[in-house]
């Protein structure tokens, strides 16, 4: 088997991890690579491990995103999924990411089972039921919330859309491909959640369960591009929704030539700035300067929320006054 080769590319997520905390940015892209194998280092191992752990926010959403996907294929299929049906299917991802946990299976497969970094880190004990439960309980809140809102409020807008149109599936074998596109030489990573297809036109609609952010619209800006680019539709022929659900409410985002003309120079400008941090600025080589010279957020707030407190010793940042 040909070894797996650490090439450049680029996302919305990669490039706003690289603004937020350029460290953070090196450990996930750099300082984590190769750490699924027997024979990595300590300390490369230990950064792919924090890679994959998820906090409260992360259980919280994959639970929701699952329970949708799930709903809207089944919806496809000619089977509606109720609410109940929803709740059951995302509790049962919650069970499983807290048994695994507490099995400890992530230590040996962190890439196939669930670390929580709550516990990992001691911001609550398992054993202290008060806070475990209140863990718990906000977790519970935040899904149970937003699939009532799915299903109250969103689904009957987008019951006829999916009805009228066709589904593309982004799960299937292809997915690797159809997810990217390329600009200037450079892979382009975009995943939305949910992409529907009606004549020549195309609908991109993705859920949120936190609270509106305007980084949320810039991200659906490089939807539109991957839309333009990879499946060839024309801008105003391309529509873009947000979806807030904890509270129901859709958003759309505007796109167009000129849109997207500022979303390419704002893909160009990241990876400039990326490239800045690469030996030569050699992208098709894709190594890194040392890791000093990606530097450390000041702002304590960020380490806090982040998985490589750790590896930056910086744990303090969990401790309050």
């Amino acid at each position: 088997m040909a070894e797996l080769k650490n090439t450049f590319c680029w996302s919305f997520s990669q490039a706003k991890d690289f603004a937020a905390c350029p460290r953070r940015y090196y450990w996930i892209r750099y300082g984590s690579w190769g750490g699924w194998e027997d024979m990595a280092p300590k300390g490369v191992k230990l950064a792919y491990r924090l890679k994959q752990m998820k906090n409260r926010f992360a259980l919280a959403g994959i639970a929701v995103d699952l329970a949708i996907k799930d709903a809207v294929a089944s919806l496809k299929s000619g089977r509606e999924k109720t609410f109940e049906d929803a709740l059951d299917y995302a509790s049962s991802y919650l069970r499983k990411a807290w048994i695994e946990h507490m099995e400890g299976r992530w230590a040996g497969n962190p890439k196939r089972y669930v670390c929580i970094k709550e516990i990992y880190y001691g911001e609550f004990s398992p054993d202290d039921a008060e806070a475990r439960n209140l863990w718990a309980s906000s977790i519970k809140e935040k899904v149970e919330t937003c699939l009532m809102n799915f299903f109250g409020m969103v689904l009957p807008k987008i019951r006829p859309l999916i009805a009228k149109g066709e589904l593309v599936d982004l799960s299937d074998p292809d997915a690797v491909e159809r997810e990217s596109f390329a600009l200037g030489g450079i892979k382009i990573y975009a995943m939305p959640d949910t992409v529907i297809v009606k004549d020549d036109s195309l609908s991109i609609l993705d859920w949120k369960t936190g609270r509106p952010r305007q980084f949320y619209a810039n991200q659906m800006e490089t939807y539109g591009l991957w839309a333009q680019c990879r499946h060839e539709v024309p801008p105003d022929r391309i529509d873009l929704t947000l979806v807030y659900l904890p509270d129901g409410t859709c958003q759309k985002v505007e796109y167009g030539p000129e849109i997207a003309r500022r979303t390419f120079n704002f893909i160009r400008e990241s990876v400039q700035d990326i490239s800045d941090k690469l030996v030569n600025g050699d992208i098709a080589r894709n190594e890194p300067l040392m890791m000093e010279n990606f530097a450390q957020t000041d702002k304590l707030e960020v380490c806090a929320h982040c998985n490589f407190m750790e590896l930056c010793q910086r744990t303090f940042a969990l401790k309050k006054e």
